[in-house]
């Protein structure tokens, strides 16, 4: 290994030093409750203490390949039936309640940007589906908002967690959506009024690579219609494989 030069051999002890003290008078908390945890600790346990990190619920078992929606005892999935997906999968990391829903709410509504960290670390159980064992991506891509509502918010949480999931496993973001009208709030609409809604709302920003494989990111996934209008625009301009992943499904 190359010798370290007298300036490298003095910023590393200082820069050991700037973390123990950052850790003394800034310890990390628990993004759910406050309490203090380990500043050593790594993944979820950096983020959240053990009795809240026991507490997120991973989605249930038994569920739609497609939409993820809960189908125990069913035989056909009910937000399925009837309907072409654009996207293959969609793949919520935990249930939609309890500090979960909270930490969603806080971010979008309170504009709590601090939650974007947790959050985005939770995204990463998402990895552990089988549906995307093996996969690689070429990209990660945000849902885009339309720049009014962006500007009334201050951020686009989608953005903000494919950030978050980019530097955590390398695959690059990409902004290739534009969304080209202001939408109504989703919430309260049934699927074909979710899908009527957002009817020609997203455009292609740049081009595609060939064949590209593509990672949809939001925070949350209810009827799947916001990432599949996406999923259809990258679809109609060559996308290969194009799967999903959310925080939560509501």
């Amino acid at each position: 290994m190359p010798e370290q030069s007298q300036g490298e051999r003095l910023f590393s002890p200082m820069r050991r030093l700037g973390a123990i003290l950052l850790d003394l008078f800034y310890p990390p908390h628990c993004s759910l409750c406050g309490c203090r945890i380990e500043a050593e600790a790594e993944g979820e346990g950096s983020v959240f203490c053990g009795p809240c990190l026991a507490d997120i619920l991973p989605p249930p078992e038994h569920r739609c390949p497609v939409c993820s929606h809960p189908m125990e005892a069913l035989m056909l999935c009910p937000n399925c039936d009837g309907r072409h997906w654009h996207l293959e999968t969609i793949i919520p990391a935990c249930r939609y309640e309890g500090g979960v829903r909270g930490m969603i709410q806080r971010f979008k509504y309170g504009r709590d940007i601090a939650m974007a960290r947790p959050l985005g670390t939770l995204l990463l159980r998402a990895f552990k589906d089988p549906r995307l064992s093996g996969r690689t991506f070429d990209a990660v891509v945000p849902v885009p908002l339309h720049p009014q509502r962006q500007r009334e918010r201050g951020f686009n949480q989608s953005d903000l967690l494919a950030r978050v999931l980019s530097c955590s496993t390398g695959i690059p973001k990409q902004d290739l959506l534009k969304r080209t009208r202001p939408t109504a709030q989703q919430a309260g609409f049934d699927r074909s009024h979710r899908m009527e809604n957002l009817r020609e709302a997203f455009v292609l920003r740049r081009q595609l690579p060939p064949d590209a494989s593509i990672l949809l990111v939001d925070d949350v996934s209810t009827t799947g219609a916001t990432l599949d209008a996406c999923a259809a625009v990258l679809k109609e301009q060559g996308a290969a494989e194009i799967a999903a992943v959310v925080v939560a499904r509501g």
